[in-house]
């Protein structure tokens, strides 16, 4: 009969190793330490925004400062944490704010403020609070979303101004299928 042995018991001296209370004390150890191991081992896996799990990705976007639904689907999460993590260095820009609502609304987005950076010798536009935001449509997401993330987004003291060119339509009457042609009905 041959006695398997983990890693950690394996390296037990011999004296050590036939002791069944010693023995089953550092089993303990090496079982805890497998589970560790396990997940040190797999967490290049649990950031890859394809690969993270539901929660992994959850987490990584409070992290990023991003509020995911539950509800939303697996692959516009994703999408979201991946582009929140390559704009991280643009939040709060002109840039930023129209690629992460391109990216949560799948729109054409355009922002209009004055902000900047200015040399000595520019002229600066006079201070106007106002950033105007136009959007194709919101997608998924209702004006009242919108206006919410633009807020976390733009600098504080900015006022929003949004305009949404094609708000979605309430179907009405029904839907019938064009007659072929020859039958009534």
């Amino acid at each position: 009969m041959t006695v398997t042995t983990g890693w950690l018991v394996g390296q037990l001296p011999r004296v050590m190793a036939t002791d069944p209370v010693l023995r089953g004390f550092v089993s303990a150890f090496e079982e805890v330490a497998d589970t560790v191991r396990e997940r040190i081992d797999s967490v290049e896996h649990q950031i890859d925004t394809g690969l993270a799990s539901p929660e992994m990705l959850q987490y990584l976007g409070a992290w990023l400062g991003v509020e995911l639904e539950p509800t939303d689907p697996a692959e516009y999460r994703r999408s979201m944490v991946r582009e929140v993590g390559r704009l991280l260095g643009w939040r709060g820009t002109r840039f930023g704010v129209e690629a992460l609502l391109e990216a949560a609304t799948g729109a054409r987005v355009t922002v209009l403020d004055a902000g900047g950076v200015y040399g000595r010798n520019d002229t600066v536009p006079p201070t106007d609070p106002v950033v105007v935001v136009q959007m194709d449509h919101t997608g998924h997401l209702t004006e009242r979303q919108v206006l919410g993330f633009l807020q976390s987004e733009l600098p504080l003291g900015a006022r929003v101004r949004l305009d949404v060119r094609f708000q979605p339509q309430t179907a009405r009457g029904r839907a019938r299928p064009v007659d072929g042609g020859g039958g009534n009905g």
